[in-house]
């Protein structure tokens, strides 16, 4: 599809605590949802939107990725994995890959999807310097969500949480990002959410936009087990 990167990178080396038992033995993105590992779904998405590579960034359990997924193609995309070292974070995972990564490449959560408009965050305005764009979302209650502050569509901060009962803007976990975005990324551990963004912000190089789209996150039961069902019938409706 026209302007959106054909790489897509997925961070798939959490823990899933959240999960208590069901990630004891099981990494949170090989869950099964709907009778296939989630991250298949992530896949598939990908695939819709005209990937020709996936890229994974393996951490805790790195091997049951590898063994299942390196090397093989998935709804005809092909796929590679890539093993950090030691705990990483969010950005020191992308360390991992190096120059395996695409000048431009999309780069999202591997424990939730937000099925958004990539061509329009492909689209934001940003001066040539620009080394990050987010797919932003808009929630009713933001009393328990970090915020994302917009001037135009250049994201100036971020806030650890919004005010409760108060709606605003928060990141969606699916980002365009440049290559260059390497040089940031401090010794790891180094989180992409707390280190990285907010000093491309600080320095003018981080863009965004608002976009609406079917968004689940399997990371607590409750939605694990609405994952169940919302997703098969999303991808029901959007065939």
């Amino acid at each position: 599809m026209s302007g959106i990167p054909s790489q897509f990178v997925f961070l798939v080396g959490g823990r899933g605590t959240r999960l208590g038992a069901l990630t004891r033995d099981t990494p949170k993105p090989l869950l099964g949802v709907a009778g296939r590992p989630f991250v298949e779904t992530l896949f598939e998405w990908a695939s819709r939107n005209g990937a020709a590579e996936i890229v994974l960034l393996c951490g805790h359990m790195a091997d049951r990725f590898i063994d299942r997924y390196d090397g093989r193609a998935v709804h005809g995309v092909s796929i590679r994995c890539f093993k950090e070292e030691g705990e990483g974070g969010t950005a020191g995972g992308l360390l991992s890959a190096g120059g395996a990564l695409a000048e431009t490449f999309i780069l999202a959560n591997g424990d939730s999807l937000f099925d958004c408009d990539l061509v329009a965050l492909g689209n934001v305005a940003a001066p040539d310097n620009w080394l990050g764009k987010i797919a932003l979302r808009h929630i009713e209650d933001t009393g328990r969500a970090g915020v994302v502050d917009l001037f135009g569509n250049r994201i100036d901060g971020f806030r650890e949480r919004g005010v409760q009962g108060e709606p605003g803007t928060i990141n969606g976990g699916v980002y365009i990002l440049k290559r260059g975005i390497l040089d940031c990324i401090g010794a790891p551990p180094c989180s992409m959410e707390r280190d990285v963004f907010p000093a491309l912000a600080k320095d003018g190089l981080l863009y965004g936009t608002v976009l609406n789209g079917f968004f689940i996150d399997i990371g607590v039961p409750a939605d694990y087990e609405r994952a169940q069902t919302a997703i098969p019938e999303h991808f029901r409706v959007n065939q």
